[in-house]
């Protein structure tokens, strides 16, 4: 991916969210919903069979949409594959949250440990196989109290890459996201934090994945993807593809003409997308 140019006006993004797709949207969303307590905000159509469903936790908002509904409206194909990315969420409770999300169904990934020194965490699979894990800072201050349903107090959607430094160039040198965390501190990272606005996003080796949880990832097709708010679609999409960013949809009108989007792929393939309200191009 090429440098970016001073001279050149940088494209400000907003308000970002992440994307899921699903096979089965009723599924996912009684997962997020009824098992972890998502409260849903928004879908489409009202009526009927939803595309898709935005649902928020906390300053987190998580959009669910089927597969057949980003072919059919923004030709962009994908489908099940090895996770790459996960949710993490953040609780004093991990035990609980997993005793709590096993029994509602959720497969288990990993059991609850310690790692780093500093973190307790535990994962399991949504009903599309991506990775949910739970995590609080070492020591741990409560009890597993798996009956009742956990409290979460802040999120971290995570992405696992094969090179860590081009992401970071796309997700904090082009598109604005500032660090907040690395480890190690010194050397070449393992895992760095960013945030823009309300997304804690994470980025992560596929090395450190397998080494430090024993979790496989991998390359499959993705099933996740960051949205972002731009003033103007075209205008954004340009300037992205002029930094060496893969076009995966060109600008377009969809819900109806009253939003504008764009995609490009990120160093992995994963998409990012660019949204407005229709006419601002």
């Amino acid at each position: 991916m090429s440098e970016l140019k001073g001279s050149e006006q940088r494209v400000e993004f907003a308000d970002p969210q992440v994307n899921l797709y699903s096979a089965d949207l009723e599924t996912s969303l009684r997962f997020y919903r009824d098992v972890l307590g998502f409260t849903e905000t928004f879908r489409i159509p009202k009526e009927g069979a939803p595309d898709h469903v935005e649902l928020s936790l906390g300053s987190f908002t998580l959009g669910v949409a089927t597969f057949d509904a980003l072919k059919r409206h923004h030709g962009i194909l994908t489908a099940r594959g090895p996770p790459r990315m996960e949710i993490d969420l953040n609780t004093d409770d991990v035990d609980g949250a997993y005793g709590w999300a096993i029994s509602k169904g959720a497969p288990s990934l990993h059991t609850p440990y310690d790692f780093l020194g500093y973190i307790h965490a535990a994962t399991v699979a949504d009903p599309d196989g991506n990775t949910i894990a739970f995590y609080t800072r070492l020591p741990v201050r409560t009890n597993a109290e798996p009956a009742a349903r956990p409290t979460f107090k802040n999120h971290l959607y995570n992405i696992y890459t094969s090179n860590i430094e081009k992401s970071l160039r796309f997700y904090h040198g082009l598109l604005g996201f500032a660090e907040t965390f690395r480890v190690p501190k010194q050397g070449p990272p393992d895992h760095v934090e960013l945030e823009l606005g309300s997304l804690n996003l994470g980025v992560s080796t596929l090395e450190a994945l397998r080494r430090d949880h024993g979790l496989p990832g991998g390359g499959g097709p993705p099933r996740a993807e960051v949205v972002v708010w731009a003033a103007d679609v075209d205008s954004a999409y340009a300037w992205m593809l002029s930094r060496g960013a893969p076009s995966l949809s060109p600008p377009h009108d969809f819900a109806g003409g009253a939003l504008r989007s764009a995609w490009v792929g990120d160093p992995d393939g994963n998409p990012l997308q660019m949204v407005s309200k229709a006419g601002r191009s």
